[in-house]
This record gives structure tokens, sequence and C-alpha cells, in this order.
């Protein structure tokens, strides 16, 4: 398989994927101290230290009771499946980000990228937190709540003493979990010399994150691989992304679906198509 994406936010890796690469077993020291990292590295609300109990953390939230975290389940499913800790370690911390669920405070459960039209920072109604994606879209980032979500502004970065990048990988990464613990995807296919070949691919959701899943390497590489060709993107709204590939003579159907759902959508995102070149997102212009 290509990996025509390596090179596309690659920061992300070292925080997204500590786990990869390991060719051992963690001991319950390790594991601890890595658990223990990834936490204070995901959920930067949170102050997260050894418990006076063995094997157990503490979460201190912003103006809420500690929360106390034993390890020993998750150690012990992790010894069972060593390589999947990614997914354990998703399905964990949305089990906390719940107990956390009540917080109102910049510990905020869940920080995620979501993407908007250029057009949205007229209409936010004040300053949000964001970074300018191409000519037509900006990313965003948003503190999730199981009643609903709320924009970054520039005061919760200065009340928690982080930047902008920063908040980035984390929510990047938070994705990146959620894409790896899965995310179901619909697909188009046909029979080709005896066997199903994929020519579409679509995630639609009505939470508002599935366009961000764009800025994912792995989603790129992960799209190249399912429809065995290159992939081409549309995002017509902040919770759906479709994909085709380059060579499977969709393109008309993929501009007319994107553009449609961009017109009837009430969180519009873009009615462009796009493509990785060099290691970036760029607009599709065949």
């Amino acid at each position: 398989m290509r990996h025509r994406s390596d090179g596309l936010q690659a920061c992300l890796w070292d925080l997204v994927t500590p786990a990869m690469g390991q060719q051992t077993t963690m001991n319950a020291h390790d594991f601890q101290n890595h658990v223990l990292k990834r936490l204070t590295a995901l959920r930067p609300g949170w102050t997260v230290k050894k418990g006076p109990e063995p094997f157990q953390l503490i979460i201190r939230r912003v103006q809420e009771s500690d929360l106390r975290f034993n390890l020993d389940s998750f150690y012990q499913q992790y010894r069972e499946q060593p390589s999947a800790l990614d997914r354990l370690f998703a399905a964990r911390l949305r089990r906390l980000d719940q107990e956390c669920d009540s917080e109102a405070a910049f510990g905020a459960p869940l920080i995620l990228p979501v993407l908007r039209p250029a057009s949205f920072l007229e209409s936010a109604g004040g300053p949000v937190v964001y970074r300018r994606m191409l000519g037509d879209m900006v990313v965003t980032y948003a503190a999730h709540y199981a009643q609903g979500m709320r924009y970054l502004l520039p005061q919760d970065l200065t009340a928690w003493n982080v930047g902008r990048d920063h908040v980035e990988v984390i929510a990047l990464s938070n994705l990146a979990l959620m894409f790896r613990n899965g995310m179901k995807f619909t697909g188009l296919e046909t029979d080709k010399n005896g066997r199903a070949q994929m020519l579409m691919l679509s995630y639609v959701d009505a939470r508002p994150y599935g366009a961000a899943l764009m800025l994912l390497p792995e989603v790129w590489a992960w799209l190249e691989e399912m429809l065995e060709d290159v992939p081409v993107v549309g995002v017509p709204e902040r919770g759906s992304l479709i994909a085709a590939g380059q060579r499977a003579q969709l393109m008309g159907r993929l501009r007319h679906d994107v553009q449609e759902r961009h017109r009837e959508a009430a969180f519009p995102v873009s009615n462009h198509l796009y493509c990785v070149e060099n290691g970036r997102i760029r607009q599709y212009a065949r």
C-alpha cells in the first residue's frame, strides 16, 4: 500500500501513537507512567498524579472533586491484547470523559477539531481559536459535552496557559483515537473480476467532527487502502466526509453529492473536492 499522506500533520505521530513500535509488553510500573503521560497530554484541564493506593491514578479537575482511576483491570486487558493499546486507551478515556462530563470549566471533557467555512469567523459573534486551512475553510476547536459543545476562545488558552498549536495536537489526537476505536463508514462496491471493489466511502454523523477526519494522515492512508486508489475527498458539512478513488470514474457523482449536501446542510463547510499532494491537502482541480 502506498502512503502518499505520510508527511501530512507529521507532528501528531508522537502524541497520538506513543505505544506503537513497542516490541515487549510494558510492566506495571511502565504502564502506569505511560497512562499518566497520555492523560496529561490529552486532557490539559486535568492534573494527573499517582494515587495513595498501589496502581492508582488521581485525576484532579477544575472545580470538581478528585477522580480515582484504578489501573488493575485496564492493565489486565492490555496484557491480554498488547497490540490493541490505542483502542483500549480510547475506550477508557471515553469512560473517564463521561464521569467528568458535568465539568464546565476548562477541564473540558473532550476537545475536538471542527471544520467551518472561512465565513464563519465573521458570524461567530466574537473571536474563536482557529487555524486557516486553504482559502475557504478554517479549523476551529471545540469543547464537547453531553449537552452540546462550545468553541474555544482565546481566553480559554490564556487560562489554561497553552498555545493554539498544543490545543491542535490534543484535538487531532482525540479524533485519531476515535477513528481507531471505530467510526462507521458506508461504502459503494462493485464486482471486479469476481471480487468486491470499493468505489466510494462516506461518513455522515450528526456530531460535528466528521469533516475534520480529512486532517488525519491515517484516514487518507486508510481511504487509499480501502479504495485501492488515490483518494479524492469532499467535506460538504461539518459532520460528513465523502471519498472516491481518482480512477473510479465517479468524480462527477462525487462532485454532485458534495454540492447537493453542501447546499442543503445546516452547517455547510465546502463544496470543493480535496486531495493530498506532496504531503499537503490541496483543492482537487482535475
